[in-house]
């Protein structure tokens, strides 16, 4: 199988927090699992970014319209031929028990742990350039200090607090990617434009290309169109379009 890089793109404000929290969410998991000191840094760095997100705006209202339109596409699917019933139950039943569990969730999204003590301290302390050093903050290299598996039990039990937005976000990003048709396209001398289909707005561009070959694509997008750069890096200076034809795979996400 040929070894491939996806590139992606939101096209509205909604996917673009939606993306950015599902990557915090990978990260931080990621380093949840490594024992040294440096490993809880930067999950808990994760952490402090992620309720930095949760702050701006209402993200539960915004996941709650997202659910229910979700659940509204689907949903009339299914006197549609062809469709696998089973399937589709399956995942309305996993949109509406996400929509239960936020409707649940009563407190601020996050509150939790922004009223913790440390990570308030952590919290403030951040938008300061290298301002969570030892000697800053005693009580952070202390608790650093603890055995790695104490550590990690007490950072898997905030992480898990914050399971109520990770769920939903990577079901609704996920039934999104994997509702769209791949297509293969060729960017002649590096370029392609698209007019979408105006009456199902795409929410998010996949450019998949080759990893054996030397571009990548800048995405630009408006209302009424989209267009898609392939780009070769300079030694010196900024990128160039080229002005090889490209093949490439395109989905275009929408429900």
């Amino acid at each position: 199988m040929e070894n491939t890089i996806i590139y992606e793109q939101p096209l509205n404000e909604r996917m673009r927090t939606f993306m950015r929290l599902e990557h915090l969410f990978q990260q931080t998991e990621y380093n949840m699992r490594g024992f040294s000191v440096w490993d809880s840094r930067a999950t808990i760095a994760g952490l402090i970014d992620i309720l930095e997100i949760l702050s701006r705006g209402d993200l539960k209202t915004e996941m709650l319209k997202e659910l229910d339109h979700q659940q509204a596409e689907l949903a009339s699917l299914k006197n549609k031929h062809g469709v696998d019933h089973q399937q589709l139950d399956d995942i309305l039943g996993q949109l509406h028990q996400a929509q239960d569990k936020l409707h649940e969730h009563s407190e601020q999204l996050g509150q939790s742990l922004r009223e913790h003590e440390l990570l308030s301290i952590l919290r403030q302390r951040s938008s300061i350039t290298c301002g969570c050093c030892n000697f800053d903050l005693p009580a952070y290299h202390f608790w650093l200090q603890q055995v790695p598996e104490k550590r990690m039990d007490v950072l898997e039990q905030w992480y898990e607090s914050l399971t109520v937005i990770s769920k939903p976000i990577n079901l609704m990003l996920s039934i999104l990617r994997e509702g769209a048709d791949p297509r293969r396209i060729t960017a002649e001398q590096g370029f392609y434009q698209q007019n979408p289909d105006s009456s199902t707005p795409v929410q998010l561009l996949r450019v998949s290309l080759s990893a054996e070959v030397a571009y990548f694509p800048e995405i630009s997008a408006g209302k009424h169109r989209f267009t898609i750069r392939m780009l070769e890096p300079q030694t010196k200076g900024r990128p160039l379009q080229t002005q090889d034809d490209v093949e490439f795979t395109l989905w275009c996400c929408a429900l």
